[in-house]
């Protein structure tokens, strides 16, 4: 890759963010190259963005793959542009969970830079596979308003609102060129227990931000990201006009702020709290808890609250609560049934085994199917990515990530009629642009692969190339969007907003 690096200037590379078709496995790499004196040399400081796994390895066909990462193997070797920092935006396995594959896979990591819940979850990732702790990146702690310094790259730490407590954007800026690189976010000013996507920062480094990195995950529905208010409001009607005793309301795993909103709903409709779920679950509670929330404190003496779902443990709840945590199932401890119990299923697939459950005994239950904002969604909408347009004062270069490339592609007539201008190039996985002041450079472009990890014990694994190809309609997962309806649901919007003026 040094080839692609012979003039001055901010290099970005995306690895895993820019897929065919569906998107995970996050990697991104800045590279900053700077004279360095007489000679002609010249000095280059590396970071590199998140590192997480590809969901749909499976559907890469390689017997025994146990998950399937980034290939950055060069980049680590390079020993002139080594990464000197991996910077963690947050918690979620598709951003963080490739580390220990490369580990185990005898790999050094630089040090990892992320927020006190990330680090927590990775600590316990880490402990999980059994890596010693000689073999650990090292850990710093980072917060709202943080300034770093790498070589001659500064950082500054900015909130995200997503579904994850501490999930960070970063203003990236070398001598001449900055980059905001969000992260995983969402506009929404209200959200839970953590702070928002701060606009007013953002509005005061307007002047100075020239490009912007952004999760164009959401980008198929119109409007606003659902605000965390929505999804509270939502749960406390439906538990309301329910009418039933129990509640059984499912949440989905990693994030973290559906456990306290579903809380704070059944505070609010004073139904006491029975916490069920697997090992994995429970794990989680005891994260929010070391993290500092408690919810006995909330609860106060307003409500019951109960870890164990035994017949005993029950009895003090009087046949009154909420049943939050992650199952498929029913028990008949709780003797559920269409007169006393209701369920609300806030993720559109994960929980589809329940729906068969409540069927099974006659319990009634709405889904993210009726009511869409019960997903409590943590991507920019299209709405988003125009207000924080206009929070930039129209002025920045946005180059999309979190999507896929030909969503990209689609949405360049929106983008140009709404002001939000695009990268001229669709950014795809393992290209290297320079990002000049006024314009983006594709300088470099070689063939993308995963590498799907295969374990031969326990404490060793190696790596299978594959060429990085579109995966839907294969193993397990299925594309978001297809392209012809992302095409329509464009067309839509910009018709709208010409009705509009």
């Amino acid at each position: 890759m040094r080839e692609a690096f012979k003039k001055i200037g901010l290099y970005w590379q995306p690895l895993g963010g820019n897929n065919p078709d569906q998107i995970s496995g996050h990697c991104y790499r800045y590279t900053d190259i700077r004279s360095a004196g007489k000679n002609g040399q010249k000095s280059s400081t590396s970071l590199l963005v998140d590192l997480g796994k590809f969901d749909n390895y499976k559907a890469l066909g390689v017997k025994n793959a146990a998950a399937a990462v980034p290939d950055i193997r060069d980049i680590l070797a390079d020993k002139k542009n080594a990464p000197g920092a991996l910077l963690l935006t947050h918690s979620h396995p598709d951003h963080l969970n490739g580390i220990p594959h490369y580990i185990k896979a005898g790999y050094t990591l630089p040090p990892v830079y992320g927020g006190k819940y990330t680090l927590m979850i990775l600590y316990d990732l880490l402990t999980e596979f059994n890596i010693p702790r000689r073999l650990w990146p090292k850990f710093n702690v980072i917060k709202n308003g943080d300034k770093l310094k790498l070589g001659t790259l500064n950082i500054e730490v900015v909130p995200a609102s997503h579904t994850c407590f501490d999930s960070f954007g970063f203003i990236i800026s070398s001598a001449d060129t900055c980059v905001y690189h969000t992260g995983d976010m969402k506009i929404d000013q209200a959200a839970c227990f953590r702070k928002p996507t701060d606009l007013k920062r953002l509005q005061e480094l307007a002047a100075k931000i020239d490009y912007v990195v952004v999760d164009f995950y959401g980008i198929s529905s119109d409007g606003f990201a659902v605000s965390e208010i929505t999804t509270y409001l939502r749960l406390v009607s439906l538990i309301k006009e329910s009418k039933k005793n129990k509640i059984f309301l499912p949440v989905y795993p990693t994030h973290p702020e559906m456990y306290l909103i579903a809380f704070m709903a059944a505070l609010k409709c004073k139904k006491n709290v029975v916490f069920y779920g697997n090992v994995d679950f429970f794990g989680y509670l005891k994260l929010l808890s070391e993290y500092g929330i408690s919810f006995e404190k909330m609860a106060k003496d307003r409500i019951k609250v109960s870890y164990s779902h035994d017949t005993e443990a029950l009895l003090p709840l009087e046949n009154n609560y909420v049943v939050i945590g992650t199952f498929n199932d029913v028990p008949d401890v709780f003797d559920a049934d269409r007169k006393n119990a209701f369920g609300i299923i806030t993720a559109s697939t994960f929980f589809n085994p329940l729906k068969g459950q409540f069927n099974l005994h006659n319990i009634k239950f709405v889904t993210v199917d009726d009511y869409p904002e019960l997903q409590g969604y943590g991507h920019a909408f299209w709405g988003d990515i125009e207000k924080l347009n206009q929070t930039l004062a129209q002025r920045p270069c946005f180059i999309p990530t979190h999507c896929p490339i030909f969503m990209i592609d689609d949405v360049r007539n929106l983008a140009d009629f709404c002001k939000v201008r695009l990268i001229d190039k669709t950014p795809r996985n393992n290209q290297i642009f320079r990002l000049e002041k006024n314009k983006a450079q594709l300088v470099s472009e070689r063939p993308a692969k995963w590498l799907t990890v295969v374990y031969n014990s326990p404490d060793s694994a190696y790596f299978v190339e594959v060429l990085q190809q579109p995966t839907s309609g294969k193993g397990f997962l299925k594309r978001t969007i297809s392209q012809r309806r992302s095409q329509r649901k464009f067309k839509a919007y910009m018709l709208k907003r010409k009705r509009n003026g």
